[in-house]
């Protein structure tokens, strides 16, 4: 009997000490034991401060201590949300400050990839802010910035885990924090598609536009719970890690703005939760981390080196508190090869279903289902679909997601969000030029435009010009099919120009030429490049303001055809730094269609762009000719004014032929945030141009006055410029060959 209790306690004894051995992976999975209890990391949001959460990973990884649960808000949603996927902190430090934020701020896909008729109209630009009008009332766009760029990186920064439906799957339990914007309650995304959850939990007001999803609005979850600890708690966490940026107060020289006075209303309400949270913690038991980010702001996504080191500086100085929860070198090895890795991105796609669209045609979207279903996945292709269906305009936000089928194969969901504030959308712009000689341009411009008038995307847009340039242009587009392969476009075009009459050096005339052009235009779009061509009726008049009567003032008709070719790929039309652009028109009073005058004007121009790190340099070639014949004077060729014969008056020389060509250098001195601009410039420049005779018939005697002989002229340039969300801007000192200067002045297009 002896013998038999002696070996039950043996056995006892054996047993508790394999339990003791396997106790580490035991207590991970239920995470009851005091020895090794469950952890929950809650990381608050700030912005680009934010990226201090990373140093904090980055010493919790060092001293392998484990994380059972991750909860976030804003910021902290993105480096919970990639931790929770099985992102390392080394590679989460990699994708944070190898990212671009200007771009992933900046909306729009590059101008490159736009549709022509968009690169068109952003010859005449608009403010980079529209109103929109539907159901015949004006709305207000949703925030500054839709998220689309974020959206997308977000995708790709969680492929991994992107058919993970419950939170709770994840390699490591995550809850997202965000704000319902109906009724100002908290909302803990506890499922869903992960992107969506982190995109919503960081939507600023005024910022972001909200997150909608099922039916909901959701907003930056720091309105009501920057740092939710009682979140982590209740996923019956033992022990909470909390990591507390702070709410960055804006200074004082900060707050004349709306901008900024908005800012500080949100730090404050934030705040205010945040001591509500800070009570939760318990002394002895939490360990809570202050990273001291001293003057990065929420928007310094360029200094995420520095918060990151901050991070890990704030953590070190815990070391005490956080190594009674480290585990051995192999356990910990165990609990990393669980939760780290590339995990399940989606390899085949079954079905693919466009949700979310009301007016758009959903055939638009047959190219990129047919490039995927029912085969292997292309995200590469995939996402630059996206990027050209949104980068029409039509739409708020274009995102994808998944979900995992019976089959093996996933179904892919494209949500494409309309823009909830249009089809209709009224822009605003100003247009002002000077050359300190006389000649002074300036307007306010007013455009509309209203898309989707029928299924295959028929478009009206018209724009009004006001100032000593007045003008109406208005125009039906009607694509005869979604590609846009084939269009006809009627439109009428009624123009007011202050044209001035040079006698060699010396104005002696200024004239409002006023035109009216009423016509139709038939075209096709195919592979970047536009044509088209039409008939119009057309008339033209010269009424003498100043000077010396030296045109014929009766007006004339000169209706015709006219034609136009034109290829553009340049990332910009204001400063650009890369790109291609090709133009050919043409235009030909005819006789026979009733004109009194009987010509061709032809004309070829091409501006290339090429950037070496900040620096870029341009080339300019223009050529133009009337093949012999006597054009009007307000229809030869004009040379003069700044970047087209610097140093010269605006449009001093005209003629019948003529050759052009520039070069400009310029070096990006600052950058400029998202929507605001692009960035500052400063440079000079090179010009060369030809022309023939410049002549007129005097009204007076009828005999021809040459105005300005022909001659090959030359002229450079010194300027700063910017290009901005109210379009280009120069400030620039032009000299001649000859010695002739002139200061200039432009803003927008005049």
């Amino acid at each position: 009997m002896k013998r038999h209790r002696l070996a039950l306690v043996m056995l006892l004894a054996a047993c508790a000490t394999l339990s003791s051995i396997a106790l580490p992976s035991v207590a991970l999975g239920a995470g009851r034991d005091s020895a090794y209890p469950r952890i929950g990391l809650v990381l608050s949001g700030g912005g680009a401060r934010g990226s201090a959460h990373i140093g904090v990973l980055k010493v919790l990884e060092e001293m392998r201590i484990p994380v059972h649960v991750v909860v976030g808000t804003s910021m902290g949603s993105l480096v919970g949300g990639g931790f929770a996927a099985g992102l390392p902190a080394a590679e989460l430090e990699r994708r944070v400050t190898q990212a671009n934020w200007d771009v992933l701020f900046n909306d729009n896909p590059p101008r490159k990839d736009w549709p022509v008729r968009r690169k068109e109209a952003s010859a005449n630009p608009t403010w980079d802010f529209s109103l929109g009008v539907r159901d015949g009332r004006v709305r207000l766009p949703n925030g500054a910035i839709s998220g689309q760029q974020v959206q997308l990186f977000f995708n790709d920064l969680v492929k991994g885990v992107e058919t993970v439906q419950r939170f709770d799957a994840l390699p490591i339990p995550f809850r997202a924090v965000a704000t319902n914007l109906e009724n100002g309650q908290m909302h803990v995304f506890d499922s869903g598609p992960l992107p969506v959850a982190m995109r919503a939990s960081m939507s600023v007001p005024g910022l972001f536009a909200p997150m909608e999803w099922q039916d909901q609005i959701y907003v930056d979850g720091g309105l009501v719970r920057n740092l939710p600890i009682d979140v982590a708690r209740e996923m019956g966490v033992d022990v909470i890690i909390a990591v507390n940026l702070g709410s960055g107060y804006l200074p004082r020289d900060q707050l004349g703005t709306i901008l900024g006075v908005t800012g500080q209303m949100i730090a404050i309400l934030t705040e205010q939760n945040v001591q509500t949270s800070l009570k939760q913690i318990r002394p002895g038991r939490d360990i809570l981390i202050v990273p001291d980010l001293g003057d990065i702001t929420s928007g310094d996504f360029d200094r995420a080196p520095e918060s990151i080191a901050t991070g890990e500086k704030a953590a070190r100085k815990v070391e005490a508190q956080l190594a009674r929860f480290s585990l051995s070198e192999e356990a910990y090895a165990r609990w990393k090869r669980e939760r780290f890795g590339p995990g399940r991105p989606v390899k085949n796609v079954g079905e693919v279903r466009v949700a979310g669209l009301q007016l758009v045609n959903p055939k638009l979207f047959d190219g990129l289902v047919d490039a995927q279903a029912d085969q292997p996945l292309d995200r590469e292709r995939l996402v630059d679909d996206i990027e050209g269906l949104y980068g029409r305009g039509d739409f708020e936000r274009i995102s994808y997601r998944f979900e995992p089928q019976r089959d093996g194969d996933d179904l892919l969901i494209v949500d494409a969000i309309e823009k909830a504030w249009g089809p209709g959308y009224l822009g605003f712009g100003l247009g002002f030029s000077s050359d300190n000689k006389g000649d002074n341009r300036f307007g306010l411009r007013a455009t509309y435009n209203q898309t989707w008038m029928n299924r295959l995307g028929g478009e009206w847009s018209s724009m009004l010009t006001f100032g000593n340039s007045p003008s109406l242009y208005t125009e039906f587009y009607q694509p005869l099919d979604l590609d846009r392969a084939l269009f006809v476009a009627p439109y009428l075009d009624l123009s007011s120009t202050p044209d001035s009459v040079f006698l060699g050096d010396q104005r002696v005339a200024r004239y409002n030429v006023s035109r009216v052009r009423l016509g139709m235009d038939v075209g096709t779009t195919l592979n970047g490049v536009e044509v088209r061509t039409g008939a119009y009726y057309g008339h033209t008049g010269a009424d003498l303001d100043t000077g010396s009567p030296e045109l014929n003032e009766d007006g004339l008709r000169d209706s015709g055809l006219r034609g136009r070719i034109v290829y553009d790929t340049l990332d910009s039309l204001g400063a650009p730094r890369s790109g291609l652009r090709l133009s050919l028109e043409a235009m030909s009073p005819l006789s026979a269609m009733g004109a009194e005058v009987d010509y061709t004007r032809a004309e070829v121009a091409a501006i290339a762009a090429h950037s070496f790190g900040l620096n870029t340099i341009t080339g300019v070639m223009r050529g133009g000719t009337s093949f012999g014949a006597e054009m009007p004077y307000y229809d030869q060729f004009p040379l003069g004014g700044f970047l087209k014969l610097s140093g010269y008056a605006n449009e001093q020389f005209r003629g019948n032929d003529m050759a052009f060509a520039g070069l400009a250098y310029y070096r990006q001195i600052a950058a400029l945030p998202p929507p605001i601009g692009r960035g500052l410039y400063l440079g000079a420049s090179l010009e060369a141009g030809w022309l023939s005779d410049g002549t007129v018939t005097n009204p007076r005697d009828g005999l021809d006055t040459i105005l300005s002989s022909e001659e090959t002229r030359y002229g450079g340039s010194v300027f700063f410029g910017s290009d901005t969300w109210i379009g280009p801007a120069y400030l620039g000192i032009g000299l001649s060959a000859t010695g002739e200067s002139a200061f200039y002045v432009l803003i927008g297009v005049p």
